[in-house]
């Protein structure tokens, strides 16, 4: 028996079982899959990318001191900052501007970025580009991740400066220090407590659930892509819900004995 007050619940869940099945189903058998619309963070990296060898310094990557997880929830926050990177590594292999990459402090995540890094110079057919000095881990510790990206700023320079992914306070410092170098900054992250600091703090924004979009757009990966269109439609049906019961409201009906089941 289904418990009273969950039925709403159970209709969305089954709303979003069906669309994952058909949209992985279409991704499995090599069909087109609805597009991902063009976002500006995302084309605004290759241009920061340009603006740094125009001003003669690195690009700088972070997914924060905590991006490395590779459990939980977040879990899809890491795999799109590691998509975004590849995106970075490539543009930067393409126009031939050094790139430092500030790795978490999960120390399982090391060998994944360093792969990713050294493939995508490989995919650009440059991989004597790739310079394991400039992936810098700092430790697990949040304090000295923000005061070491803070350092490197000052040291090597920063033409654009990108932090994706799973952050918490600790973007404030970096996003603070790469404006006050004059970097552009491109930034986003999906925890919606810390979607204020990014909104404030950076010239080109991934809000909330747009890391992903953004994520499975560079990622080429039709899993990706056929995982945002399944999220799509559970937003669909929430928004088509919150229209109707507008309506029905302004209409006198009561919406309480509705959505009592």
């Amino acid at each position: 028996m289904i418990r009273s007050g969950t039925y709403w619940d159970l209709g969305l869940l089954v709303l979003m079982s069906i669309a994952v099945y058909y949209y992985m189903r279409k991704a499995g058998r090599g069909e087109k899959l609805p597009s991902i619309r063009d976002i500006p963070a995302v084309d605004a990296i290759y241009e920061g990318v340009g603006r740094s060898i125009e001003l003669d310094k690195p690009v700088h990557f972070a997914m924060g001191a905590s991006g490395g997880q590779l459990y939980s929830s977040l879990v899809s926050m890491t795999l799109a900052a590691l998509m975004l990177l590849r995106h970075t590594v490539r543009c930067c292999a393409k126009l031939g501007a050094r790139l430092i990459v500030h790795v978490p402090g999960q120390t399982e995540s090391i060998p994944l970025v360093e792969g990713i890094v050294r493939d995508a110079y490989l995919e650009e057919g440059k991989p004597e580009l790739f310079r394991r000095e400039d992936l810098r881990y700092y430790g697990y510790s949040s304090t000295s991740f923000t005061q070491a990206i803070s350092d490197s700023y000052a040291r090597d320079g920063v033409g654009l400066n990108v932090c994706v992914g799973i952050w918490y306070t600790d973007c404030v410092m970096p996003l603070g220090a790469a404006a006050h170098y004059g970097a552009m900054n491109v930034g986003g992250t999906a925890r919606w407590i810390m979607a204020y600091a990014f909104a404030m703090m950076t010239d080109y924004l991934l809000l909330a659930s747009e890391l992903y979009a953004a994520g499975a757009k560079v990622s080429g990966n039709p899993y990706m892509v056929a995982s945002v269109a399944s999220e799509d439609i559970g937003k669909y049906f929430v928004i088509l819900i919150i229209i109707i019961g507008v309506i029905l409201m302004a209409l006198g009906v009561n919406m309480a004995s509705i959505f009592a089941y």
